[in-house]
């Protein structure tokens, strides 16, 4: 019994104000909400036209002719690679 009260309160505060929380909208409501709905619309419409013909205009750039790489002859004073010391001659500590 003590838990009934408070279940059969619940219900009935839920059937009673279930409809107040869903609301009514008035014929000026729903016309404000059509005329914005409309607008979206229209401005959905015209940004996809625009962003379309945009992409349809612009032109990938032309890939820019290529050169061959020459390598540089290594000399005497540069070393094979980057492990190998300067100085060959120079004592290892």
């Amino acid at each position: 019994m003590k838990t009934a009260i408070p279940v059969v309160t619940a219900a009935v505060l839920a059937l009673c104000t279930g409809p107040a929380f869903a609301g009514h909208s008035t014929a000026k409501e729903r016309e404000v909400t059509r005329q914005l709905n409309i607008q979206a619309a229209q401005d959905a419409k015209n940004s996809n036209q625009q962003s379309a013909s945009t992409s349809a205009s612009m032109q990938s750039p032309a890939a820019a002719p290529t050169t061959p790489v020459e390598g540089a002859a290594l000399s005497p004073e540069q070393p094979a690679s980057p492990a190998e010391p300067a100085n060959p001659a120079a004592p290892a500590q």
